[in-house]
């Protein structure tokens, strides 16, 4: 009636006790257990199986090996895992005013510089941080989880983390400009007494490690390395009635500059590190690379267009130019090169570009209050209203971003067109 199959079965120990059958079926038949794979086979299966999970794994580690830092990993387990679960997004801002230039996004987390506060979000939209500031029109600079804000031409100035206020500081003159890097390091360019620019740099401790004083230059621009160990500083002067731009390449541990050079005729309007061996200058009528080792830059001319809005994505060692045709910052075309100065994209549009964003192969602009993405072969993947007084686009994935607005800090997947200002 209930036939047995080939195969392994557990049988019980046998007792005086009558056997109860349920639907003629003996009990002890229901207790033999099937199991035609071997407990070596499963066993086989099982290191399979981990085997597959942990190569996953270090594929995935690798290709994300720049933000796995301790930093990064401690603050999605503490406010993405841990945290308070906010409402989601928009967010309205804490002060009146947010300057496009003082808001960031370090992995899925938010912070942003007002008047009035230092503020941080993670990535539900809750409040973790919200530091008050010492002057009304702050500038921020950050890297990973380090944010470094000043006051322009006043001497104060305050270093913070995801968390909060870390410290709190005086500068020995009028701070021009600064930087900070993701370890803490941070410069600080100021007015000097008998030079025209002076940088103090700075470890993580705030204890002094580098003094360099300018002559010649007004220093208006300067970047640090990764760890911190050098930078390059730009400064302007005025030879014969035109503006003349030097570029000093630092290292802490020299007292002269390991390379100096000059450019006539052109202003730098900022400059980052593509990696530690590269650095773009870009400047209103021409970009410039410097390269480690080398006498002399490669320049990157604007021809006749004009220069609406840059990029840096060091992620991927290149940088993306709007470079208006017209002039008055609209038809755009945008230029994608990578950290030898050559041009990997170019792509025509009839839009304006009030802020841009490149995320690998993508490159998306917000004209007005629509964003337009765009592969790296021109085609144009989405267009995304992003509500009402929208200033600065930042992607955090080929089609997902944080908006800046004039009063919100919003979050959209742009594949998903939406015409709310409140929308998610």
């Amino acid at each position: 009636m209930f036939k047995k199959f080939k195969g392994h079965y557990a049988e019980r120990k046998t007792s005086d006790r009558d056997v109860i059958s349920y639907e003629d079926m003996p009990l002890d038949d229901y207790e033999q257990e099937k199991t035609d794979i071997s407990p070596d086979s499963v066993k086989k299966i099982l290191i399979g199986v981990c085997i597959a999970l942990a190569a996953g794994l270090i594929v995935f580690a690798f290709a994300n090996r720049d933000n796995l830092t301790w930093d990064n990993i401690s603050n999605w387990w503490t406010y993405d895992v841990l945290g308070n679960a906010g409402n989601g997004y928009p967010v309205n801002l804490i002060g009146a005013e947010v300057k496009s230039g003082n808001f960031a996004i370090n992995q899925g987390h938010v912070a942003y510089a007002s008047d009035t506060s230092f503020v941080t979000l993670n990535s539900t939209g809750s409040e973790v941080a919200n530091v008050q500031l010492r002057y009304s029109k702050p500038v921020m600079k950050s890297s990973g989880n380090r944010f470094l804000t000043y006051g322009i031409g006043t001497t104060g100035y305050q270093i913070q983390d995801f968390d909060g206020m870390l410290y709190s500081g005086e500068a020995e003159g009028a701070i021009y400009t600064a930087d900070i890097t993701s370890n803490g390091v941070y410069g600080i360019i100021t007015e000097g007494s008998g030079y025209l620019s002076v940088l103090y740099v700075f470890n993580s401790n705030n204890n002094r490690i580098y003094k360099y004083s300018f002559s010649e230059y007004y220093i208006n621009s300067i970047t640090l390395n990764s760890d911190g160990s050098g930078c390059v500083a730009c400064g302007i002067t005025s030879d014969n009635g035109a503006v003349k731009t030097g570029v000093y390449v630092l290292d802490f541990t020299k007292e002269e500059p390991v390379s100096q050079y000059s450019i006539n005729g052109d202003t730098i309007v900022d400059s980052d590190y593509l990696n530690d061996n590269r650095v773009v200058l870009v400047g209103q009528s021409s970009s410039y690379i410097i390269k480690r080792g080398e006498e002399n830059y490669v320049t990157v001319k604007y021809d006749s267009k004009t220069l609406a809005n840059y990029c840096f994505n060091p992620d991927t060692n290149s940088f993306v130019l709007a470079l208006s045709k017209s002039g008055d910052g609209r038809s755009c075309v945008i230029e994608i090169y990578n950290d030898n100065g050559e041009k990997t994209s170019s792509i025509d549009t009839d839009y304006g570009a009030e802020s841009i964003s490149l995320y690998k192969g993508t490159v998306a602009i917000l004209d007005g209050n629509t964003a337009y993405g765009f592969n790296s072969e021109g085609t144009q993947l989405y267009s995304c209203d992003t509500g009402t007084g929208s200033k600065r686009l930042i992607l955090t994935s080929d089609n997902t971003a944080y908006v800046l607005s004039v009063n919100q800090v919003r979050f959209f997947d742009l594949s998903k067109p939406s015409t709310k200002d409140t929308a998610n």
